[in-house]
């Protein structure tokens, strides 16, 4: 209970980490939006039949925006084929995955690599769609930092300054990024490409109204293989356009349904509706969204010290998902705060 797996451990992180791979074969000019791929359900490399997730089913003829949206492995493997054993692990290193993140925070792990002269066209093809390797999930909310706020490596920290028992400052941390993973340009391109993801593939369990949603999900074959269990992930960022906030979702041995966009999508536009409003990132409904019924504004009342069955029955009436944590009788706090206004089926947390 006391290690903190975001740094503290690492593993495979599968499909989320396609983004990098994408960026890396847009970067050095490899592949293009539009070019076209096959997917006959997989690939044979290096004397290995390599299958795609949708195997046995195809996903046919598709571009290289939809083989993102539909994480069409086979996709994935062509580009870093096209890109080599070599530049591809100069991307590796490029996003920081052969060192620590440098966070403020004790134990921190490292992720555990290949060599780059061990990596034969097997490797290369498994790597490609985030398998045979292991990484923190910091180090690839890091890296998908990088790749969708114009190419930046930041140091992460838990704060931004230190102060004195006055209330003066003592030090303000560095978010030294002077390091670029990729290009601006290559990191515009990928921002409208994960924006598609969640509006048109995978990830359209993450879509909240109002607001442009990019990200990618992942649904990892935990170690060893065969064994049924699997660690579902989505990492998302928002406002596509111009993010300020980013967020990684894993949930370790889902039970039943196990696929990232179905298991964790869910909680990440939970995450998000939550946060998004909370860092004063307010929606912007575009036509086709305000004529919907459930974009109809709703403002928070105070429900601190009313009895919690007679809000519970008010916010339900009024289209909301009410969580309540506590036994007791009364409202003691809430969130989303007074006044705040959210839209139909948000959460709304009673506290008793």
């Amino acid at each position: 209970m006391w290690r903190n797996f975001s740094i503290n451990d690492t593993y495979e992180p599968g499909s989320t980490f396609k983004i990098v791979t994408s960026s890396a074969g847009l970067e050095e000019g490899v592949v293009t939006p539009d070019d076209t791929f096959d997917c006959n359900g997989g690939r044979e490399v290096g004397g290995r039949y390599i299958k795609c997730w949708r195997s046995p089913r195809t996903h046919g003829t598709e571009t290289f925006v939809e083989g993102v949206q539909n994480s069409c492995n086979p996709v994935f493997m062509d580009v870093a084929a096209r890109l080599g054993a070599d530049r591809f692990y100069e991307y590796m290193i490029k996003f920081g995955f052969d060192k620590k993140t440098g966070i403020d925070l004790p134990g921190e792990a490292v992720g555990i690599m290949h060599k780059k002269e061990n990596i034969g066209p097997v490797e290369l093809a498994t790597m490609s769609f985030g398998q045979t390797f292991q990484i923190t999930p910091l180090q690839l909310l890091r890296a998908a930092s990088s790749i969708v706020n114009g190419g930046r490596l930041i140091t992460p920290h838990v704060g931004k300054e230190i102060l004195n028992e006055d209330g003066s400052l003592y030090e303000t941390l560095d978010f030294s990024n002077d390091e670029r993973s990729i290009s601006k340009e290559t990191s515009d391109t990928m921002r409208q490409i994960l924006e598609s993801v969640v509006y048109a593939g995978t990830g359209n369990k993450a879509y909240i109204p109002g607001y442009r949603i990019g990200g990618k999900t992942a649904t990892s074959e935990k170690l060893p293989r065969g064994n049924g269990k699997y660690i579902a992930s989505f990492m998302a960022f928002a406002p596509a356009e111009n993010p300020g906030l980013i967020a990684l979702v894993l949930i370790d041995e889902p039970q039943g349904v196990y696929y990232g966009g179905q298991v964790a999508g869910p909680v990440m536009k939970e995450l998000l509706a939550m946060a998004l409003p909370y860092i004063g990132i307010e929606p912007e409904y575009n036509e086709e969204e305000l004529s919907k019924e459930e974009i109809a504004p709703y403002e928070v009342g105070d429900y601190r010290g009313r009895d919690v069955k007679e809000v519970k029955a008010e916010l339900e009436k009024a289209g909301m998902t009410v969580e309540i944590s506590g036994e007791g009788d009364r409202v003691k706090n809430q969130f989303p705060l007074a006044g705040e206004k959210i839209y139909i089926n948000s959460k709304v947390t009673l506290y008793t």
